[in-house]
């Protein structure tokens, strides 16, 4: 049994929430994880005073009496604008086909490297066809037509995907792999455009939101293990700080 500073959770509750974590590699550990923390915020919910009709709204009202994020100011804006030019430009697009190999909580993470790998290799040596490995292998939609995705702009693919295509030069088939959220890739370049330079207070307002919101996040992260650390929790293993959260 589970309990938070001597509040049981039920394993009906257990097992309802486990239905809504599937995607996760282990479903109910994240269940559990999801559950302790819901309690504690509705601990600390009590504990300030602050009463609302629903749970979801009693845990935004104590995050956002709790944790406090200054706003992204100007010198933090342009450095993160100055190191990160190729997310800005404008204009810049190539043609990408592409092999997907979907990772799911089932597949041996391993095995599906090494089966891409195969496939890669064969590709590199000029034995198969890459249209044809696409129409057979591929996990993605696209694979119908032989893994074209057609012309991609910054900003059109996820973050790891997008940086890997555009370092490759165009009409070439990447030596390696790509890994991403979704699982690996083998992936064709065909016409690649160059762009210019973005301006920097056009895209200021967007880089200023990118950063607030990983700055809270990783507040909100850290004031969650420090009401882990100073609570009793029994019957699941869950990460804490030993000190309080310094803003």
């Amino acid at each position: 049994m589970i309990t938070v500073n001597g509040t049981a959770i039920s394993e009906a509750d257990l097992g309802a929430e486990a239905a809504r974590h599937q995607g996760a590699e282990d479903p109910m550990m994240s269940a559990a994880h999801e559950l302790v923390l819901r309690e504690l915020l509705r601990q600390r919910a009590a504990e300030l005073g602050i009463a609302e009709p629903d749970a979801e709204a009693a845990v935004r009202a104590v995050l956002a009496a709790e944790v406090k994020t200054p706003a992204a100011d100007e010198d933090t804006c342009r450095r993160y604008f100055e190191q990160h030019l190729e997310r800005f430009m404008t204009g810049e697009s190539v043609e990408v086909s592409h092999i997907l190999f979907q990772l799911t909580p089932r597949i041996d993470p391993q095995r599906l490297r090494a089966h891409a790998t195969g496939i890669l290799n064969g590709l590199l040596a000029g034995r198969e066809d890459f249209a044809e490995c696409a129409r057979r292998y591929s996990n993605c939609p696209s694979g119908a037509g032989g893994g074209q995705l057609g012309e991609l702009r910054r900003g059109d693919a996820v973050e790891e995907f997008e940086r890997a295509v555009f370092s490759l030069p165009g009409d070439t088939l990447a030596p390696r792999l790509i890994d991403t959220r979704y699982g690996f890739h083998i992936v064709r370049t065909g016409r690649k455009q160059a762009g210019e330079p973005g301006e920097y207070e056009a895209v200021k307002p967007m880089i200023a939101s990118w950063l607030e919101a990983a700055s809270r996040r990783r507040a909100e992260s850290q004031y969650l293990q420090w009401l882990v650390g100073q609570a009793r929790i029994r019957g699941v293993a869950m990460q804490g700080a030993d000190t309080p959260l310094v803003q």
